[in-house]
């Protein structure tokens, strides 16, 4: 190796011990240096999962409301006699949105 490289022997051993020393160091360092950048990851994301977290709870508050809107017309504008129970109704329409989010084809409205 050394007349292949034209150097002295004496250069290669040092090169070769400061390669795995260096191979040394950065192994031992690898868990202080993955704990680094996960906690920096985790600082990253969690700007997005508080973002996230705010659009959820705005969509959940918007869809009481217009459940809670849906029910109000039924209460105020259908006719006694046509009025279906609400309980029901509002049991049947939960079963068919979890259906239709289960799946990813449109299923029969009409049931």
């Amino acid at each position: 190796m050394a007349k292949k490289e034209n150097k002295d022997l004496s250069v290669i051993g040092r090169e070769l011990i400061e390669d795995a020393l260096n191979a040394e160091v950065c192994q031992e360092n690898l868990d202080f240096l993955s704990t680094i950048i996960r906690e920096q990851l985790s600082a990253i994301m969690h700007l997005y999962m508080e973002r996230d977290l705010r659009l959820l709870s705005k969509t959940c508050m918007q869809a009481g409301t217009a459940a809670y809107l849906c029910a109000e017309t039924l209460s105020r504008f259908v006719p006694d006699g046509k009025r279906l129970d609400f309980a029901a109704a509002y049991e049947k329409a939960q079963k068919k949105s979890l259906a239709y989010l289960k799946t990813q084809f449109p299923i029969d409205l009409e049931e």
